[in-house]
């Protein structure tokens, strides 16, 4: 699950999937080197979309707090 087939498969905007791929941000750049992040990220759109086929389009209500 790439970022452009979660936007694709939901119908997202491009500002809304890059406040959920950002929201993170800070745990990531901490626990994560480089290479670790294009995984990481992959894995957070698969994790997104199991949530949508669940939930529908809603998002995760810890999308919109912020990263510690």
């Amino acid at each position: 699950m790439t970022p452009k087939e979660l936007k694709e498969n939901w119908n997202l905007s491009y500002a809304r999937l890059a406040l959920f791929l950002c929201r993170d941000q800070r745990t990531v750049e901490r626990y994560c080197n480089g290479a670790e992040v294009p995984e990481m990220v992959y894995g957070y759109c698969w994790f997104l979309n199991q949530w949508f086929l669940l939930h529908g389009v809603t998002p995760p209500p810890f999308i919109f707090t912020p990263a510690i």
